[in-house]
């Protein structure tokens, strides 16, 4: 089967395990997809990256993307920012207008999707009171083929500071709301009749991360005193439990299949 490209901007913190994270996940049920993983150019222009990062990223090239055959954006840890004072947002901007104009399947991850949704159709962003944090239970509001073979109700790990404005959603034609969690925050949405989606789980997340992530915030402040992820631990021996490991496979395994789709179609 002929591969299936697609092109990853990392925004993440920690983008080697972020990369290995993507890669896992999309290849538990393809094994046939080739990911291709961009950092951001102008965020970087003036600082010097790591050897492990020059070596397996690039820098963003928008010239490559008619070339892919889907792209995902993934979180990044600065949703307390307005957009506007994000330092790379214009290149951020050109990448989904250019993304919008190929009308290549596109998967926007947690501020991914907070961006993406903002600038697409000018939904709102909003801080929440406090981090929500660990893993939640989702249920299904409207069908969707990400969700194929999942069934409602199913777990999936939260991690962020803010929310968009889901009356803002609900009120644009162009969009819908498939699925929220028991603390009625977002899931998933997506465009009606465009290839975009929009993830606020950080569904690419391995057993261990949300416990990494917890540490790297107390390190980084422990006079926060930042809260333990919830229904995250074992209740018999307190490690960390992989309880979406299942929905990860099925849902970047139907989102392949959704760029699999689109590439048969172009090609007919």
């Amino acid at each position: 089967m002929e591969r299936v490209k697609i092109g990853i901007l990392n925004l993440m913190y920690n983008k080697i395990e972020t990369n290995q994270n993507f890669y896992r996940s999309l290849t538990r049920e393809h094994s046939n997809v080739e990911a291709i993983y961009y950092y951001s150019a102008t965020r970087y222009i003036n600082r010097k990256l790591d050897p492990s990062i020059t070596s397996t990223m690039r820098p963003l090239d928008l010239d490559e993307l008619d070339q892919l055959d889907g792209f995902i954006i993934t979180g990044s840890p600065i949703e307390h920012l307005d957009f506007n004072e994000v330092s790379y947002k214009d290149e951020v901007n050109d990448l989904l207008d250019k993304l919008n104009q190929l009308n290549i399947p596109q998967l926007y991850v947690c501020w991914g999707a907070m961006v993406a949704l903002n600038h697409f159709y000018g939904v709102e962003k909003k801080i929440l009171p406090h981090k929500t944090f660990g893993i939640f239970q989702n249920k299904i509001l409207k069908s969707s083929s990400l969700l194929t073979n999942i069934s409602d109700h199913f777990p999936a790990p939260h991690a962020r500071y803010a929310e968009m404005n889901q009356q803002q959603i609900n009120d644009n034609s162009q969009l819908r709301i498939n699925s929220v969690n028991d603390k009625g925050l977002l899931f998933l949405a997506e465009a009606i009749d465009k290839p975009q989606a929009f993830l606020f789980s950080h569904l690419e997340y391995q057993r261990d991360d949300l416990q990494k992530e917890y540490d790297r915030e107390y390190a980084a402040h422990p006079e926060n005193d930042p809260i333990h992820p919830e229904n995250y631990y074992s209740p018999i021996n307190q490690k960390p439990m992989f309880a979406w490991k299942d929905v990860q496979a099925k849902f970047f395994g139907n989102w392949i299949n959704e760029v699999i789709n689109s590439k048969t179609k172009v090609c007919n």
